[in-house]
């Protein structure tokens, strides 16, 4: 069994289950989600609700299995909180690829962590890409703006973080908005190579954007509204034929779920701003473009 701790916004929880999905197929067992993290609120975190259920996907759920929980509760007595064969807890403990994970074998594995590279469940791409679709009927908003997206020749996801990145202390230090040259670069990468390219933006702070990004006529900017906005956002990025992305696992998700194998996605080169030291090469898949 391969149990997974799901926690913080969308984009972590679908790394958080593509790893889990990926073991478990290889391991032809059966996938559980701990979703705990949201039975409460946190000082530092930026507060999320938990959105794969909105997905085409099966798994079970921890919370609904006292046994579980007590068992995963248990292991605080353990040494490194694993007792092999029957739990073995494995942690994330780098920003880089670790392939002995996904040997990680037991009667019950539990994964803790963000498993932020593609290289954790690179083999299953299409089985995910197929899953990751919603459930629920879309909206009439939504399908105005895939129809404008279908239309064009060149639609391009351009997605800009701010809100906590900017007003949150502890995620400004880490990771901080980016800055608008890095745009302007990708932007003008896009418009070179084909110029007929449409811009859809996609931000939560679409003011400011509006005020300070210099558009025209070859931007759209992306306004869904309601509580699934963001799983509308996401599949609205999927649907576009490039990608502008930002520092986030959200835009990373929006270009990675999009199957055309002609894409081109373009990613910042610097990650995190504080953290210059920290090694991303396994973040960003390597066919991206950093800039």
């Amino acid at each position: 069994m391969i149990i997974s701790k799901i926690s913080h916004g969308l984009g972590n929880q679908l790394f958080q289950y593509a790893i889990a999905r990926s073991m478990a197929l290889k391991q032809n067992t059966s996938l559980y989600l701990d979703l705990r993290y949201y039975n409460h609120t946190y000082a530092t975190d930026t507060f999320r609700s938990f959105k794969l259920n909105k997905f085409n996907i099966n798994f079970d759920l921890l919370d609904e299995s006292p046994a579980l929980i007590y068992l995963s509760k248990s292991t605080k007595l353990f040494p490194n909180r694993s007792f092999p064969p029957f739990f073995k807890l494995v942690r994330d403990k780098q920003s880089t690829f670790e392939p002995e994970v996904l040997s990680a074998k037991s009667m019950f594995t539990y994964l803790s962590g963000f498993w932020q590279t593609e290289k954790y469940f690179r083999d299953i791409k299409e089985t995910l890409q197929k899953e990751l679709t919603l459930k629920s009927v879309e909206t009439e908003q939504f399908k105005v703006y895939k129809k404008q997206i279908q239309a064009e020749n060149c639609p391009v996801s351009l997605h800009i973080r701010r809100g906590d990145y900017v007003n949150n202390t502890q995620f400004n230090n880490q990771f901080g908005f980016i800055g608008l040259d890095y745009y302007r670069n990708a932007i003008k990468f896009f418009k070179e190579k084909s110029p007929d390219c449409k811009f859809f933006v996609f931000s939560d702070d679409l003011e400011w954007v509006k005020e300070n990004l210099n558009s025209g006529q070859d931007f759209i900017f992306v306004e869904n509204t309601g509580e699934n906005s963001d799983l509308e956002d996401l599949m609205l990025m999927r649907a576009c034929h490039h990608h502008i992305i930002a520092n986030s696992s959200f835009s990373w998700w929006g270009a990675w779920l999009n199957p055309k194998e002609d894409k081109i996605v373009i990613a910042p080169a610097r990650w995190y701003n504080n953290l210059p030291d920290l090694n991303t090469n396994d973040l960003v898949p390597e066919n991206w473009i950093r800039l």
